[in-house]
């Protein structure tokens, strides 16, 4: 009798301290409030680790793009005066290579450079929309993104200064009748222009959006 109240009394011990010690509700939800914030954390690094080259090599691409620009605006400017050597044709005549016959074709090969140009800063806009619309708030994003908005400034002074100077080619490609020329060297100039503002306003907003 003594050992069965024996056996009695010791199961409930050995059951209390054999159980293990359930959690409370409180406490669960905040390890799953951490669980979550920490892997928030890990996936908002790993997206800047995906971006953060990408915006590097965005700055690259519109740094060259300001070389082409200049390259182009020096071509620019030894067409014009290619044109000026061989005179204006008269009212009523039209216009021919006279005693320059590459200039047509440097002209051509001109223009289709300005419009490969203005199409590139076309797919890098869309490409920093895309990147814009993927940043978050890292500090490590800061440096990449302030050397993007300088190469979008430094493009866009340089395609202003170009786009001034294709006005003035535009009435000596049109005098000297290459006027499907000057109409190309009209639209791609201004598309260019107005394609470096969208990126210098985009890369603006990106740097604002990774800011810590």
């Amino acid at each position: 009798m003594v050992r069965v109240l024996a056996v009695a009394l010791l199961i409930p011990a050995v059951s209390a301290s054999a159980s293990p010690s359930i959690p409370s509700f409180e406490f669960s939800v905040a390890h799953i409030q951490s669980s979550i914030a920490a892997m928030r954390g890990e996936q908002v690094k790993a997206k800047a680790g995906n971006i953060g080259p990408q915006i590097s090599n965005l700055a690259w691409d519109l740094q060259r793009y300001e070389q082409d620009t200049s390259r182009l605006r020096n071509d620019l400017r030894w067409l014009q005066q290619r044109l000026r050597r061989q005179g204006f044709p008269q009212p009523g005549r039209p216009g021919q290579p006279g005693n320059d016959p590459s200039l047509r074709w440097d002209i051509q090969r001109f223009t289709r450079g300005l419009d490969r140009l203005a199409h590139d800063a076309q797919w890098r806009l869309q490409d920093l929309r895309i990147l814009l619309a993927q940043a978050e708030k890292d500090e490590t994003l800061v440096a990449p993104a302030t050397r993007l908005l300088n190469a979008a400034r430094q493009l866009k002074s340089e395609t202003n200064w170009f786009l001034t100077d294709a006005r003035f080619a535009h009435f000596d490609f049109s005098r000297a009748g290459y006027n499907f020329e000057a109409m190309d060297l009209d639209r791609n100039s201004r598309d260019l222009d107005d394609h470096s503002q969208d990126l210098q306003s985009e890369a603006d907003r990106l740097l604002a959006k990774v800011r810590p």
